[in-house]
């Protein structure tokens, strides 16, 4: 039974995983629903140190919508909260910056070794 339930989880995961939209240059950073990515925003190499991706995308979610999506998804991931926006994971250091333009937020999205 145990294993059942965890095949099924695995393919549930799978889907979902498979349906969702991802932040340019992230393999798993989820994009929230409704967002669009910033044509040429992206940046992504790696160094000695660890990787560096810095990606843009726009919403009409507002900061608070935007801020919630991701304190659940990036916990679901592993990241956790270090400061307000500031995540951490495996020796990497994710940030989120986020800017009002008219009626669309800008997220910055940042990633830099630890």
């Amino acid at each position: 039974m145990a294993l059942a339930t965890a095949l099924a989880t695995i393919l549930v995961t799978t889907q979902v995983m498979a349906d969702t939209a991802f932040v340019d240059g992230f393999e798993d950073m989820p994009a929230m629903p409704g967002m669009t990515a910033i044509p040429d925003g992206s940046v992504s190499f790696d160094t000695a140190s660890g990787r560096i991706i810095v990606a843009f995308m726009r919403t009409t979610a507002y900061r608070h919508e935007i801020l919630a999506f991701y304190e659940s998804a990036l916990a679901e991931l592993g990241w956790r909260l270090r400061t307000d926006q500031r995540y951490v994971r495996e020796g990497e250091v994710l940030s989120l910056d986020l800017t009002r333009d008219g009626s669309a937020t800008i997220v910055r999205y940042s990633l830099k070794p630890e």
